[in-house]
């Protein structure tokens, strides 16, 4: 097998035979069955879904009451003996309006009557039902609309952290495992290097013998190989440092071999560049983010907006009242139903504060609208650059893969000339040399393509497809679903 050949078709090289082989998703995968932080995320993420159940909790029936007695002087100057009991029943409609219902029983037990048809004690009980409908502020329960829209719009800001979460772990993985691939590339283009010159280290070796080479040929080559094989030690401490950091963030003991595979071959995109823009928008965590933002200042507007108008509520009302008690004369029980309506106005006279709180709530929706056009504008180069420098780096691989083979040739005929007496070790050194910085200079040109290829990807949210996102259990709530591609309507 040719070298070129071992190196395009193997990728990394651990030291053991018993090595795991990963591949970069089957990596990321385990990174993301382990990794503390992301359930810290999904817990903000939840946090933030409960944030509805509080808003609509403003809609549930609200229960007071009082009792307590007391002694006090009637209008008539008698001493007098009071209990009461009280207790209301209220709630605010998704329109606005709101519904009340008050009930109260009254006792009083005076020393003295200052009539004698007055009854005393006398129990007096009410009952009213009361309906407000607001027309100005508070009309169509801007509080709960616009509430409900805040928890959404907190809740996709949640969601969006969570989800740059995944992308920022996603580039650290692939970073690290690209520069492991990459360590392994010239941890093989070293021991090519080596079964090289050990090859002419024999050869000249066996000519010294003969008394055809000389002692400094022999010199050169042990010099030539010492260096490259203390090389190839250091590359191998680089390639334990990358194993122990990939085996802490997939949650492995730190001294697990691997052997990581990769796949090289990288082709275009065939859909259009608007196209792919329109991928890398829907999946992107900033733009999904600021979405978010500019909810959340669009409803602070129509909040200032309500908060600036004036109170005008139209407000009906009806009960029925009853009074009974004994008399000097007999009983009395007395029963009246009541009912009407007011129109209650309230003007604040300085609303410089409600201006000045809309002003700043628009200052945020404008700030969030620039952000928006700079995020689109970056996603725009991003995706340019990207493809301009996967069409370019797949013209320069092809120019590095004609480079290898002409210096193969060129080494070729110098070893012929070699043994033919027409050339000296040091060119062959030369050539070598220039080999084996050719053959490592086209792997590394292909893996940095498979880069920008993978973060193309990543981009467009392709690299999720075929990772299981976790899920957690949240103890008394519905269960969290961790699919990347839902997490807009989750």
């Amino acid at each position: 097998m040719k070298p070129l050949t071992k190196i395009i078709l193997f990728a990394c090289f651990s030291f053991s035979i018993n090595a795991e082989t990963m591949t970069l998703e089957q990596v990321l995968q385990h990174v993301m069955d382990h990794y503390p932080s992301l359930k810290t995320a999904a817990y903000q993420v939840q946090r933030a879904k409960l944030e509805n159940q509080k808003i609509e909790s403003q809609l549930g029936w609200q229960l007071s009451g009082q009792a307590g007695i007391s002694r006090d002087v009637s209008l008539f100057g008698t001493a007098t003996d009071k209990i009461t009991v009280a207790g209301s029943m209220s709630r605010q409609l998704a329109s606005g309006d709101s519904l009340s219902i008050d009930a109260a029983i009254n006792r009083e037990d005076a020393t003295s009557t200052f009539s004698p048809t007055l009854p005393n004690p006398a129990t007096t009980t009410s009952i009213d039902l009361n309906y407000r409908l607001p027309f100005e502020k508070g009309a169509d329960n801007p509080g709960y609309q616009l509430g409900l829209a805040s928890a959404d719009a907190g809740t996709q800001i949640a969601q969006a952290d969570r989800l740059a979460l995944y992308d920022q772990l996603a580039s650290q993985v692939i970073e690290l495992f690209l520069a492991a691939v990459t360590t392994n590339a010239r941890i093989e283009n070293v021991n090519l290097a080596i079964e090289r010159t050990t090859r002419r280290q024999k050869y000249i070796k066996d000519r010294l013998e003969l008394g055809v080479s000389e002692k400094k040929d022999v010199l050169q080559v042990n010099a030539q190989l010492s260096s490259q094989q203390a090389e190839l030690q250091g590359l191998k401490m680089a390639w334990e440092k990358q194993k122990i950091s990939l085996n802490r963030l997939m949650g492995k003991q730190w001294d697990t071999d691997l052997k990581l595979s990769f796949i090289r071959s990288v082709s275009l995109p065939k859909t259009s560049e608007d196209e792919l823009l329109k991928q890398i928008k829907s999946h992107s965590p900033s733009l999904l983010k600021i979405e978010g933002r500019i909810k959340l200042a669009e409803t602070a507007i129509e909040s200032s907006r309500d908060a600036k108008k004036d109170n005008l509520d139209l407000v009906l009302f009806a009960g029925n009242r009853t009074s009974s008690g004994d008399t000097t004369t007999g009983s009395v029980s007395e029963s009246e139903m009541v009912g009407g309506v007011r129109l209650e106005f309230n003007r604040g006279l300085d609303k410089s504060g409600y201006d000045a709180e809309l002003y700043q709530a628009q200052l945020d929706r404008g700030m969030a609208i620039e952000d928006k056009r700079q995020i689109i504008e970056d996603l725009q180069y991003d995706l340019s650059s990207l493809m301009a420098e996967i069409k370019v780096g797949k013209d320069a691989l092809e120019a590095y893969r004609k480079s290898v083979n002409n210096e193969n040739k060129k080494l070729k005929e110098a070893e012929q000339r070699y043994r033919r007496g027409r050339t000296d070790t040091d060119q062959l050194i030369q050539f070598e040399s220039q080999l084996s910085s050719a053959e490592l200079s086209s792997e590394l040109q292909r893996i940095e393509l498979a880069r920008r290829y993978r973060n193309l990807a990543l981009l467009r949210g392709e690299l999720w497809k075929n990772i299981k996102l976790p899920e957690y259990q949240f103890s008394g709530f519905k269960k969290f679903d961790g699919k990347i591609n839902n997490a807009r309507n989750d």
